[in-house]
């Protein structure tokens, strides 16, 4: 039989192309294995930049964009987060056929470090995700293991950025179904947070899961609550969770590993128009650190306490 290589999937309605096509190449650059990356693109129709897609070939990869028709949930999105956040499950069918592991992927990640994705797959469960560091540690929500236990569900909660999917189970497990009730059932009431909550699909992901999925280790997806701990060092794979992505670069957040990939996706994808700062900046990214000691040094033994 032949092997058919991992799929990864990235959703977006066009508005910051820049990230997901620049979270495509540094995954090209960094990924190990060649693989197949999807852009899934809600209402609209574009052909990916020559460049991108003339790198992704080079490195045995292959590219291909696809047109999801707008489904609409009648949900509003909210502060940064647009109502396409809900079309995940969609993206993902339209390539499950095609893979026996797809891998979902939020444009405002960057693969930093060399990495494999297909390590990442669930062995025995539909899904794979790692923890979300500020939700699943109680520094977004202190009552949320209290909440927990008062409606049921499982402490362990994943963040949805990044989902490794083994394809046949996924569509057997039920997951994409429970999802639509859960999505619904969330925008009235979300029992993680005991009232309103701000992450639209997430949560709904996590209840529709209902503890079928395997945990990451926290490298594979090391969201921006993290930032400048060990844990952001060693992240093979950033998430820049929250208004401010991964561009523009700007010196006070971009360490060296960042402004290398950066650097190199601008050198070789120029129609991105990717702009880096250059010269040695590291004195405004010591400064931020200094300036952020304690929320550090609190994320971090948070994060700690999870394994």
């Amino acid at each position: 039989m032949t092997r058919r290589r991992l799929g990864v999937v990235y959703l977006t309605d066009g508005r910051r192309d820049d990230l997901t096509y620049a979270s495509a190449v540094a995954l090209g650059l960094n990924q190990s294995r060649e693989i197949d990356i999807h852009i899934v693109q809600a209402g609209f129709r574009s052909a990916p930049p020559p460049t991108v897609l003339r790198f992704l070939q080079a490195k045995g990869h292959r590219l291909a964009t696809h047109t999801l028709l707008t489904v609409d949930r009648g949900l509003p999105g909210r502060g940064h987060i647009t109502p396409t956040a809900y079309a995940k499950t969609d993206a993902i069918a339209m390539v499950s056929n095609e893979h026996d592991v797809v891998c979902y992927l939020d444009n405002d990640t960057l693969a930093v470090r060399p990495l494999d994705l297909e390590i990442a797959a669930p062995r025995t469960q539909p899904l794979a995700a790692a923890p979300d560091l500020s939700v699943s540690t109680g520094r977004d929500n202190p009552a949320f293991f209290a909440n927990c236990d008062k409606h049921g569900l499982q402490r362990r909660y994943f963040n949805s950025g990044l989902l490794v999917i083994n394809a046949s189970r996924w569509i057997a497990s039920g997951i994409p179904e429970r999802y639509e009730a859960a999505v619904k059932a969330h925008a009235d009431f979300c029992p993680y947070w005991d009232g309103a909550c701000n992450d639209l699909d997430q949560c709904a992901f996590n209840i529709a899961a209902d503890g079928s999925w395997e945990t990451l280790p926290v490298e594979f997806n090391v969201q921006k609550s993290a930032f400048q701990t060990a844990y952001w060092d060693r992240a093979l794979i950033r998430h820049y969770t929250g208004p401010e992505k991964f561009l523009p670069a700007r010196a006070h957040r971009a360490d060296r590993k960042e402004r290398s990939v950066l650097r190199r996706i601008a050198h070789e994808c120029r129609d991105l128009g990717l702009e880096v700062p250059s010269g040695y900046l590291g004195l405004a990214y010591w400064a931020n650190g200094l300036r952020r000691k304690a929320e550090r040094i609190r994320i971090s033994r948070l994060i700690g306490q999870l394994s």
